[in-house]
């Protein structure tokens, strides 16, 4: 698994995507795009609780998915908007688009954008 999360993120990374692979309610592991969006060192992102980063406006629907997702409910959306906290700001709403792949152990990838 391993080898492959560190070659997506890497990919990502070429790409200017920020993305980090979370499984259950905490993240596993994020790319240096990641780290940079939310003012954070990257080794910081190692098992840190989703919720950490969430603005209280999406804690509760951030929670929700993650309960849905373990359920393995179909009628999740993979794009959605929600607001996160950075290091210098309260709050910045982010386009999210998950991508549950094959090969990672159950981790699901997540691509996060600042909405302008």
């Amino acid at each position: 698994m391993q080898q492959c999360v560190d070659m997506l993120l890497q990919g990502l990374e070429e790409f200017d995507e920020p993305a980090a692979f979370y499984k259950g309610n905490r993240i596993v592991q994020a790319n240096q795009k990641f780290a940079d969006l939310f003012e954070r060192d990257i080794a910081e992102f190692n098992n840190l609780p989703i919720i950490d980063i969430c603005h209280n406006d999406s804690i509760e629907m951030i929670q929700d998915f993650i309960r849905r997702r373990a359920h393995r409910d179909m009628d999740m959306p993979r794009h959605y908007e929600a607001a996160f906290r950075t290091a210098s700001r309260q709050k910045v709403v982010m386009t999210v688009d998950v991508l549950k792949l094959h090969n990672t152990e159950g981790a699901v990838l997540a691509i996060l954008h600042e909405k302008v």
